[in-house]
């Protein structure tokens, strides 16, 4: 689907030129060369002009993807105030909201109580019901990320502000070749300013930039949010679908659910597919359960033949259609009531 203008709400903030090496955005940390989120707007759905496929959508690939995240570095620039972040907690923060999306199986690889479970299963359970060592799944792709911090400090007035920020780059990887299958373009987050006030060297009060803890908390937030971003980038990406099974009165079933990658209300296109000609047709919302999902429809494109055709045998024939044409529904984006 074309990701026209009216197609996307909240945006958080704009995208600058970036160069993966360096993490200075500008003298000001401006939060407007933050990267920008977008959800999708369900409303533009009824509009015949915004029902087009989404890019990189493949049918075949219409499922989770197995995957495992690993931050293979977690960096400071030159000038920023400098403390100690654990690589493993912004591992965490990854894995987490990659799982939140339903989109991928991720395997953990920063999970201490899996590590302890073993330990005491083989202390002190019976073999037959015991964690047996070495039969973790393998994943089909490895998500690595690079996380660099910084801070900007300004006067303002009678008080200091203090902009913690961060930059995010990651790759796709084939762990069998090593061939990067995808790079997503790199991440910029700047945290609303942090005031404190300070004399002579002395701080007087508000945000203590010199305190270890407020450091590494005020660090990890801006981590969190840039990674956030990013979640948003792999859901447009990495569209999921699912095949039409029954029709009636502008509902239908879908063969996809959560375990096929739908992780809440889902604004989608229907598409004919015939013999490697796909064919956009509609604009609909899938609510998904397990292992399927029920659809609304919102907006026929009445003006493609093809689609008017499709309504009317829909209409006319339902699941029996469905039966000998193929007809799927693929994501698009970010659905609009996401919570971040």
């Amino acid at each position: 689907m074309k990701k026209s203008p009216p197609l996307f709400l909240f945006s958080l903030l704009l995208l600058s030129a970036c160069q993966a090496t360096s993490l200075k955005i500008n003298s000001e940390a401006d939060v407007s060369a933050n990267s920008q989120i977008e959800r999708v707007n369900k409303e533009a759905l009824y509009d015949s002009k915004n029902i087009e496929l989404p890019s990189n959508y493949d049918v075949r690939a219409f499922n989770r993807m197995r995957i495992a995240a690993y931050v293979d570095s977690v960096s400071f620039e030159k000038d920023a105030r400098a403390t100690k972040i654990d690589n493993g907690i912004i591992g965490k923060l990854l894995e987490n909201e990659l799982a939140r999306t339903k989109r991928y199986e991720v395997l953990t690889r920063n999970c201490d109580a899996c590590d302890y479970e073993v330990a005491f299963q083989a202390e002190n359970t019976v073999s037959e019901g015991s964690i047996a060592v070495g039969e973790k799944m393998n994943p089909n792709y490895i998500f690595e990320t690079s996380v660099a911090l910084g801070t900007v400090i300004k006067k303002k007035d009678s008080a200091h502000e203090i902009i913690f920020r961060s930059l995010i780059t990651t790759k796709v990887v084939n762990p069998t070749t090593g061939e990067i299958i995808h790079s997503f373009e790199p991440i910029r987050h700047n945290m609303p300013a942090k005031r404190f006030f300070m004399m002579e060297g002395q701080l007087l009060g508000g945000f203590d930039v010199n305190d270890q803890n407020e450091l590494q908390e005020a660090y990890k937030e801006a981590a969190q949010k840039g990674i956030q971003v990013l979640v948003n980038r792999t859901m447009d990406y990495y569209p999921v679908g699912g095949r039409l099974t029954n029709f009636r009165n502008e509902r239908f079933a879908i063969n996809a659910g959560i375990n096929q990658g739908f992780a809440t209300k889902q604004p989608v296109i229907l598409f004919l597919s015939d013999e490697g000609l796909d064919i956009p047709i509609a604009s609909a919302e899938v609510t998904p359960k397990s292992d399927a999902g029920s659809g609304v429809m919102l907006k026929w494109k009445e003006s493609d033949p093809d689609a008017k055709y499709v309504k009317e045998q829909l209409k006319t024939m339902g699941k029996e259609y469905l039966k000998r044409n193929k007809i799927y529904a693929v994501s698009v984006g970010t659905p609009e009531d996401w919570k971040l």
